[in-house]
């Protein structure tokens, strides 16, 4: 594999963890508040770039969050 075909590979599953953390942030109806809380739109906006940030964990549970 090259290193080209590794880097498509990465960004693929970047994409589908941005798929699964957004279904999962949604809930099993599709209407959970989490989608929409500063937490959760948080980390879909982290997974929909490319950029890296050694600061993005720890992550806080949106509910968890709320509670603070």
């Amino acid at each position: 594999m090259t290193p080209e075909e590794r880097i498509e590979q990465l960004e693929a599953k970047i994409q589908q963890a941005y798929q699964v953390i957004g279904t999962l942030l949604s809930g099993p109806d599709g209407d959970s508040p989490d989608f929409g809380l500063p937490e959760g739109l948080r980390a879909l906006d982290y997974f929909a770039h490319e950029d890296y940030d050694e600061g993005f964990l720890p992550f806080v549970h949106p509910r968890v969050a709320g509670k603070e």
